[in-house]
């Protein structure tokens, strides 16, 4: 009997350890989803960048106060709230100068939800290069990519004469694009003598906007004073939760 006794004893004390581990371990993990739950909840911030006159203050502009505001070449961000069907937003138009960008990216960019990357469609084959320096540095910021960061290329200027569309801008950046991606890497491998991954796309594969981990989509759009058209944006914004 004794034996029988030491034995259920044994048992119940192994499947009581076990509980403890099991209850543990679903302890940890709900903690654990409750931080990546609030971790995603608080990334509200929408950021808008782009180069120097693309149009990016009028859009901002518009979007937190429905009408324009002077605009300038600004050394500071401008921050205003934005309230969706779904959500509140905070929409932060990041300054485009070069000397200024990338302290306010920076800053910004670990509590971002979505970026609006405005262009100046009149310009931009002109501006290619430089339009496209800036997109590759957010295509393959490491925080855009790992948070899956949604991404809205807005081709602002529709109404002038000389305004690219969308479709034809998406062919200019990912031909950019893919040349820039080449440079970098061979600039890479330079440095450490090693055969270095793609930092955008997919290896020996021609860019294509489809090949992002991130969701990237265009829209044409018109913030000018006269015949504002902003609804792709506003859809864009409202989607957002």
């Amino acid at each position: 009997m004794s034996l029988n006794l030491t034995k259920a004893t044994g048992t119940d004390y192994f499947l009581t350890k076990e509980l403890l581990v099991a209850l543990l371990v679903l302890l940890v993990t709900l903690v654990l989803f409750i931080l990546w739950k609030k971790s995603r909840a608080t990334k509200s911030d929408v950021l808008l960048v782009g180069l120097c006159d693309s149009g990016k203050t009028a859009l901002f502009s518009y979007l937190s106060f429905n009408k324009p505001i002077q605009s300038f070449m600004s050394q500071v961000e401008n921050i205003a709230e934005y309230k969706s069907k779904k959500s509140l937003l905070r929409l932060v138009d990041i300054p485009g100068h070069e000397r200024v960008f990338p302290k306010y990216w920076e800053m910004y960019k670990m509590n971002c939800k979505g970026v609006m990357f405005v262009i100046d469609s009149e310009t931009v084959q002109t501006n290619i290069c430089d339009v496209a320096e800036l997109l590759y540095r957010i295509l393959t910021d490491d925080t855009i990519q790992s948070n899956k960061v949604k991404i809205m290329i807005v081709c602002n200027k529709q109404d002038k004469l000389m305004a690219k569309g969308a479709e034809v801008i998406k062919t200019l950046l990912e031909n950019e694009l893919d040349t820039l991606k080449l440079t970098k890497m061979s600039q890479l491998e330079s440095i450490d003598g090693k055969k270095n991954k793609s930092l955008l796309g997919r290896k020996k594969k021609h860019f294509d906007f489809s090949h992002c981990p991130m969701p990237v989509e265009f829209a044409e759009i018109i913030s000018a004073c006269q015949d504002v058209v902003l609804e792709p944006v506003v859809n864009w914004l409202e989607k957002m939760q």
